[in-house]
């Protein structure tokens, strides 16, 4: 798993507003199954980059298809800036078992995942008054030691 993809998580949170189906990029090095567009949504982020308002709270919401059992999932979420991964504090490293639920994101199901099958994976992000008004790339990432479940790239600005 990338460190740079808790970055992505909380970049990606701090849109706000309507939610509309993402265009991803795949992970670097990521063994994980390329996700597309209809299944990722991140708040107020159109196809193209997402633009990230301080002082907002954005949220995301992706599908998840493991191809082995995952007992624990760990969020990867950095923001990428001048090829410089760099981890968001609070979120990098945190446990994502919290926020997985079914395949229909209704029921709450956690940890563990098993391979083959769908759970959808919900989150919200608080945008910092203190975070840099700043183009980055959002890596977002969920995994464990062995790789990730799930990973995609998005381009992102952070501004006022």
């Amino acid at each position: 798993m990338k460190p740079s993809s808790g970055f992505l998580l909380i970049c990606a949170a701090l849109l706000s507003g309507g939610s509309t189906a993402t265009e991803v990029k795949q992970c670097p090095n990521s063994k994980a199954r390329a996700l597309s567009s209809n299944e990722v949504t991140i708040s107020n982020c159109p196809k193209s980059r997402c633009i990230l308002k301080r002082n907002t709270e954005a949220s995301i919401e992706m599908k998840i298809k493991p191809d082995r059992d995952f007992k624990e999932l760990s969020s990867d979420i950095q923001g990428i800036i001048l090829d410089v991964p760099l981890p968001f504090p609070g979120y990098y490293g945190t446990s994502a078992c919290p926020h997985i639920y079914d395949a229909a994101g209704e029921k709450h199901v956690g940890c563990p995942l098993k391979a083959g099958e769908t759970y959808t994976y919900r989150n919200s992000f608080k945008i910092l008054p203190v975070y840099p008004t700043v183009s980055l790339e959002i890596h977002w990432g969920l995994g464990d030691k062995q790789g990730d479940a799930a990973c995609f790239q998005i381009p992102a600005k952070i501004k006022a």
